[in-house]
């Protein structure tokens, strides 16, 4: 109980008679954890009745509400140390799903005559002579119900006093006092250790409820979805251990669930700001400001705007000096990345140590400025109720948020919410309206508050939005591994951040890793031995592995033809034959995937190496050419079922959704180009004719003549104005194709479609 009670200001905040909790909490709930404390106050009556009267008043007369009934047992109870503990640590089990002990400890005090009969026990004295033996005598006394005197609690006797047994005299004894505070314990425990359920328990632990009321109020699900006029529920963020055996488990489905969890236990990712708290929990402006106070650091005013937040950029010494040290909130220092800083790079990288249950963050090995160490890490710093608005940050990237000083609130919205944003129209998540957005009403959502020591973890795609409870400074960083590459390569594929070079951290990584575990085998007599950091880079390279072949695999990629990842492939499965043992071991019987595996071996034992590779692309062209007619067969056929004609209405899979559109034009083997605009997601990606793209020649535009190159630069005409964008042509094909509007949009968005687009054919009348 006393570990619940450390957490509490953690779950629970009270500020002017308002109540903040990081869970649902019900009134009947307080009231039932009210009612335990009264009966563990049953030593103390005035304290016990002061408690039954705060209870009449939130539950009967609701003269209060709940923030007034906490904050009066917190007054109140600040009389007895235990029975605050222990109502401490019920608030919190209540709010993280645990249940209530079926009674409460005593909490010391003298039981009135009347209820002395509720505790029957014997207990050993020591007396003072001494036996033969040198050893102490003890008696025993029996402390009955018919005594007349009022007697001590067992917890208010002297040091010296020892527990043997507390049993009660009769059933029907018991069940007369059924209500009453009772102890049940072993002769080993003290009342004292008595304690309320752990935090965390097992899921696989079956929970004891109180009653079969709240068994079915626990274990159903109600009042789960809300209603238009409410709010969005939000849900527990899990908090888990580092050191805990099943942490790594548990990390790993929540990153591929896409849920935040907060992390325990940790020591050192904090290591670079040693020095920068005081021991009264203070900011040490000198030590912050130690050799960094002229950096200028990028800070935005307090309501900004959303598109471009970043107002100015301030020397830091000015900004602590001058808005930090005054309390003021007008300016918010936002997202300083330190790492690629000239002075402070040097000062605070290459401190922070890994965690332990996610993997070698790939973006360490990306920037040769800071080669070994993460360039996307940032320092946040701002006074209470500053705060960024609801946002996702492309990339493809996971990210960590751990404050160094004061409480940063957090709301979080699951990946899924992203997808809502309609090409044509936005989504106002930061004023949630579900009568007009209602599938927001089935998305989770999170609101946490985190602490120092604690590092919240929000797995890519997450939407986010950040407030200051308390002047607050924290450290966030950005991360990559094996356990988030499928989100990382959709970003890549979709290039949705110009800021991210997905091509070169892969390229860099798989190259850096490989050389790393070359030097590790040479230099362990050819073997790679079974040291932590080693296997963390195979596990890393084993996913390189992966993300290669799936771009291998791609027919156009964002990048040029420099980068050859059928290669790397190669290599990164040259690489593994040799030095990864277990997967030879664990090798599949009778696996239809030995290509990689046949090649690599026949070029390192140099037998016949030659002609098992000519073997190999023989075989792998047959395959794409095999595939390519099993394609072309199964468009022509679906296109012939279709039998489109203008006027048609047939249902198009574009932009991510699924939308109804006339056809305005039918063609048969026409030269189509699939072009890419510079400056839009990829969802925007669409075929043109040869006779809508351009060139700019001596600053003017020439409509081509000729079908252009893969990669070539040209300009696209939009929309019913024919303005024109930049593009990057990504294919050239001929097909069967019809010219389609949209009937929800307007004709700006008029588009050519292919055959593969068209998932039906709707019937006109």
């Amino acid at each position: 109980m006393e570990t619940a009670a450390k957490h509490f200001e953690q779950h629970v905040e009270l500020d002017d008679n308002v109540l903040a909790t990081s869970a649902p909490l019900e009134i009947s709930q307080i009231d039932r954890v009210i009612l335990q404390v009264s009966e563990g106050l049953a030593g103390y009556p005035d304290l016990s009745q002061k408690s039954i009267n705060l209870r009449a008043q939130l539950v009967e007369e609701k003269t209060i509400n709940a923030a007034g009934a906490i904050q009066g047992m917190l007054d109140m109870l600040k009389a007895n140390c235990k029975a605050l503990e222990y109502f401490k640590g019920s608030i919190v089990g209540v709010l993280t799903g645990q249940p209530l002990p079926l009674n409460p400890p005593f909490f010391g005090g003298t039981i009135p005559k009347p209820a002395v009969e509720a505790v029957g026990c014997e207990v050993e004295v020591p007396l003072t002579d001494t036996a033969p033996d040198g050893k102490a005598k003890t008696k025993k006394y029996s402390i009955a119900a018919s005594e007349e005197k009022e007697t001590p609690i067992l917890s208010n006797q002297p040091e010296t006093l020892r527990k043997h047994s507390l049993e009660k005299s009769s059933t029907a004894e018991e069940s007369s006092t059924s209500k009453r505070p009772r102890v049940e314990t072993s002769s080993e425990t003290c009342i004292e250790d008595i304690a309320a359920p752990p935090l965390r328990t097992a899921l696989s632990e079956e929970t004891i409820f109180d009653s079969e009321d709240a068994k079915i109020q626990a274990t159903n699900p109600t009042y789960t979805v809300p209603t238009q006029w409410e709010n969005l529920y939000y849900k527990r963020v899990e908090v888990i251990h580092v050191n805990n055996r099943l942490a790594k488990e548990k990390v790993q489905a929540k990153r591929y669930a896409g849920e935040p969890f907060i992390l325990e236990g940790h020591t050192g990712w904090l290591k670079f700001a040693d020095g920068w708290i005081k021991a009264d929990e203070t900011l040490d402006t000198v030590a912050l400001l130690d050799g960094i106070h002229d950096v200028k650091v990028p800070v935005l005013e307090r309501n900004y705007e959303e598109r471009n937040p970043i107002k100015t950029h301030l020397p830091l010494s000015y900004y602590v000096k001058n808005f930090w040290e005054h309390g003021k909130s007008k300016y918010y220092l936002h997202q300083w990345q330190f790492p690629l800083d000239p002075k402070a790079g040097p000062l605070l990288c290459y401190k922070s140590k890994m965690l332990s249950v996610i993997g070698d963050n790939l973006l360490s090995y990306w920037l040769d400025a800071v080669r070994g160490d993460n360039p996307l890490q940032y320092l946040f710093m701002g006074q209470k109720c500053t705060r960024s608005r609801m946002h996702l940050d492309p990339g493809g990237l996971d990210i960590t948020i751990a404050p160094i000083l004061g409480t940063k609130r957090v709301t979080m919205l699951h990946r899924a919410a992203a997808k809502l944003e309609s090409v044509h129209e936005k989504v106002n998540f930061h004023d949630v309206d579900l009568d007009k957005i209602p599938q927001l009403a089935f998305i989770p959502a999170w609101r946490v508050d985190v602490k120092p020591g604690q590092i919240l973890y929000l797995p890519e795609g997450t939407m986010h939005a950040c407030e200051n409870v308390t002047a607050c400074l924290s450290y966030h960083s950005f991360h990559a591994d094996s356990g988030n590459l499928p989100g990382f390569l959709r970003s890549f594929l979709a290039q949705d951040s110009l800021t991210i070079n997905h091509a070169e951290i892969l390229w860099n990584a798989a190259h850096d890793v490989m050389s790393a575990l070359e030097d590790i085998y040479h230099a362990n007599n050819q073997v790679l031995g079974d040291q932590v950091s080693t296997l963390r880079k195979l596990d890393t390279l084993r996913g390189l592995r992966h993300a290669c072949r799936i771009l291998s695999l791609e027919q156009v990629l964002p990048t040029e033809d420099s980068w050859d990842w059928k290669e790397l492939l190669d290599d990164i499965d040259h690489l593994l034959v040799r030095v990864d043992s277990s997967a030879k071991l664990y090798k599949k019987k009778n696996s239809t995937h030995e290509s990689t595996l046949t090649k690599a071996v026949a070029a390192l034992n140099g037998d016949e190496a030659g002609e098992a590779k000519q073997i190999l692309e023989t075989a792998a062209t047959h395959k794409k050419v095999v595939k390519h007619k099993e394609q072309a067969t199964a468009a022509s056929t679906h296109w012939d079922s279709l039998n489109l004609k203008v006027g048609d209405i047939i249902g198009v899979q574009v932009f991510e959704k699924r939308n109804r559109a006339e056809v305005l034009q039918v063609v048969l083997d026409k030269i189509l180009v699939q072009i890419h605009y510079s400056d839009w997601e990829s969802i925007y990606d669409e075929f043109l004719p040869v006779s809508c793209l351009y060139q700019r020649k001596k600053g003017k535009k020439v409509a081509l003549k000729k079908t252009p190159e893969v990669h070539e630069t040209v300009m696209a005409s939009w929309g019913s104005k024919g303005d024109l964008y930049n593009a990057i042509v990504l294919k050239v094909i001929r097909t069967n194709a019809c010219y389609v509007h949209y009937l929800k949009y307007e004709k700006d968005w008029d588009q050519w479609i292919l055959p593969g687009h068209i998932f039906r054919k709707y019937n006109n009348a």
